[in-house]
């Protein structure tokens, strides 16, 4: 499988399953019978973690012009950090709803 990203997009799975898999540990210590409750909440704070460094990074403030000598032409160059082509804050609308799957299976799981 061919992994393409732009910038630190690469960043997107190693903050996914860093904050998945701490929360999920340290769930699975404080509360042994719940199998779901670390993944959900973990998914949740990724995505919010993701989101957050996403926007830091591809901010419109790190926006910068430049101008060609010769024809006087103005370029705008923008930050550009994604992963898939899809912009890092973007996969926090991907682990959302998995966070969310995990929370009805969560309360429908006995």
């Amino acid at each position: 499988m061919i992994i393409i990203w732009k910038g630190y997009g690469f960043l997107v799975p190693f903050i996914i399953v860093s904050v998945v898999g701490a929360i999920s540990v340290l769930s699975w210590l404080l509360f042994p019978s719940t199998v779901f409750l670390g993944p959900c909440i973990g998914s949740f704070l990724a995505a919010a973690a993701v989101w957050y460094i996403g926007k830091k990074f591809n901010s419109p403030l790190k926006n910068r012009v430049m101008i060609d000598k010769q024809s006087g032409q103005e370029f705008v160059l923008k930050p550009d950090h994604s992963l898939f082509f899809i912009k890092m804050q973007y996969w926090a609308f991907v682990m959302a709803p998995i966070g969310l799957f995990l929370f009805i299976a969560m309360v429908i799981a006995p």
